[in-house]
């Protein structure tokens, strides 16, 4: 049996976490946050096995899933190819003081290897851009290769002293199409396709520095929307910042370019 489960003070604990929907909480604070600690189990001789941690910046997937973007030589990647088991640890940025005050979540579960030709490589090479522009140029000239979390089996939610539990994993991913988008994206893409691409392009030299002579928004979930440009071409992502649905879909995309305008 779980400890939460046999001792009051953390059980109690647990209870107060689980009244404030902690997986929703997750979910938000992944959006929010750009960097964490990875940990992988090391493969180097006579460490073989302890946990091994560094920084990394990582993005989402449309579902929610965190991935990353690291070298083929590095420590990192020998050890997730020996056992794909890792954890990703992100924590409450710009805390001042105690830092057991801030939220902080432990993902644990496997990573898998996304191959340069997969069908998904170019969005998910979109979206870590979009949070790490200097990453644009790796495939090309370090020889890097994105990780993704495919399974998340728990995730432990601390938001501050007296509220901490486990979450199941499942619940960090996320219907991309969920909350009535399945039936208003479709709509929505060809509606800015046909009368908003001088937008599309504002988002692109607003937010990218890029002025593109054609844009198009190809895709669009519950986080964010792609846009293919060409002269140059590009593949460009917008995150919303926040999971949205049916209702409130048209207020996001102003909302970018809004944010557009403003740079």
């Amino acid at each position: 049996m779980d400890a939460d489960e046999t001792d009051p003070e953390q059980q109690a604990a647990s209870e107060a976490a689980a009244a404030e929907d902690p997986a929703a909480k997750t979910r938000q604070w992944l959006l929010e946050t750009h960097d964490a600690t990875l940990c992988t189990l090391s493969t180097r001789r006579g460490l073989e096995g302890y946990p091994f941690g560094s920084v990394v910046p990582f993005a989402l997937t449309g579902d929610g899933a965190p991935f990353i973007l690291i070298a083929q030589i590095a420590a990192h990647t020998a050890n997730l190819r020996a056992d794909p088991r890792a954890s990703l640890f992100v924590r409450q940025p710009g805390i001042e003081g105690d830092p057991q005050v801030g939220w902080r979540v432990t993902l644990m579960g496997a990573l898998e290897e996304v191959p340069s030709d997969a069908p998904e490589a170019g969005e998910l090479h979109a979206r870590y851009i979009e949070r790490v522009p200097a990453a644009a140029d790796y495939h090309r000239t370090h020889g890097f290769s994105h990780w993704r979390m495919t399974k998340i089996d728990k995730v432990r939610y601390i938001a501050g002293f007296g509220k901490i539990t486990w979450i199941d994993g499942a619940k960090i991913h996320q219907d991309p199409l969920g909350s009535g988008l399945r039936d208003s994206v479709p709509e929505a893409i060809a509606h800015m396709n046909k009368d908003h691409t001088s937008n599309l392009k504002e988002m692109c030299r607003g937010l990218y520095g890029l002025d593109p002579e054609e844009a198009r928004m190809i895709d669009l979930d519950r986080t964010g929307f792609l846009v293919e440009t060409s002269g140059p071409k590009r593949l460009l992502y917008f995150p919303f910042g926040h999971e949205i649905d049916a209702s409130t879909l048209r207020s996001a995309v102003i909302d970018v370019l809004a944010r557009a305008r403003a740079q």
